[in-house]
């Protein structure tokens, strides 16, 4: 498999976009999909206020260096991977199909799951400890380490997995249409052409609508990153005892909001560092 080195920078780039546009919104959802019941948070706006009025404004930027790290690493490999998987299915370089980004998308999935997994699990202990400044990234990896060994960092990986690789098929192949839809509508004939706004909308609309669809699986693994003893058998039954079918959709709001900024960001991050290369390449 040959990597390409500008793929994982404009990964890099991407990330760092999508986490500072997306952040408050993921620490409110992970918030909410960890409650039990209605206990703290009546819904989105009630845990913005009451996060930032017990906690201050910086709380929403909670966890931003796990944030950061798990992204970086996520899209430098999600986008590296689906570079080099595209190079090796379609190595003639032909444009490809909707379907065909979609695959190659779900397939790039699994490599960025496997990678962002640790990252993961201390961005959600440290998003929902409310002295998470104090506590500290080494302390939270030591706790999880002491509780449930070094497999604790692995924990959530099937859902995940779960969650990743339906959701990359859903985001690179909604990307695709998106963009498509935007070069009809503005009579462009390449990516490369597209305004930045249109680019940051097709990415915004992708990612929630693909958010919409793998919702379920991401609740479930917020709640087995909080508790690492938790299977995933165990949190499915934790969630529908105590909430119902609606316990899979809580949070739903906060992410969807979030998202569109975050996933526009990324693309458009993306994007732009792909057209710098180009001209510095001259092409």
């Amino acid at each position: 498999m040959s990597l390409d080195l500008r793929e994982t920078t404009s990964g890099v780039v991407g990330a760092i976009f999508n986490v500072y546009a997306g952040l408050p919104f993921d620490v409110v959802k992970v918030r909410l999909q960890t409650q039990v019941a209605n206990s703290q948070y009546s819904g989105l706006f009630d845990c913005f206020a009451k996060t930032v009025r017990q906690e201050s404004v910086r709380s929403l930027w909670k966890g931003a260096v796990p944030a950061l790290s798990s992204a970086v690493i996520e899209n430098s490999v999600l986008f590296t991977a689906n570079g080099a998987l595209k190079r090796i299915f379609f190595p003639d370089g032909q444009p490809l199909s909707t379907k065909d980004e979609a695959l190659i998308g779900s397939a790039s999935g699994v490599f960025s799951a496997a990678a962002i997994t640790p990252a993961e699990v201390v961005k959600c202990r440290l998003q929902t400890y409310a002295h998470a400044e104090s506590m500290g990234i080494g302390r939270c990896i030591r706790a999880i380490i002491q509780e449930s060994g070094v497999t604790g960092l692995m924990s959530g990986l099937g859902a995940v997995m779960l969650r990743d690789v339906p959701f990359n098929f859903c985001f690179f192949g909604l990307y695709d249409f998106y963009t498509c839809r935007f070069m009809d509508l503005l009579n462009v004939e390449s990516r490369r052409e597209l305004h930045p706004l249109a680019v940051l909308a097709s990415g915004g609309f992708a990612g929630a609508s693909s958010w919409t669809i793998v919702f379920p699986a991401d609740v479930i693994k917020s709640r087995m990153q909080v508790d690492t003893r938790l299977t995933f058998q165990a949190a499915v039954r934790r969630v529908w005892l105590a909430q119902g079918i609606m316990g899979f959709y809580r949070g739903w709001s906060s992410a969807v909001l979030g998202s569109f900024p975050a996933d526009g960001c990324l693309f458009l991050g993306v994007e732009m560092t792909h057209r710098l290369f180009a001209h510095l390449e001259g092409v």
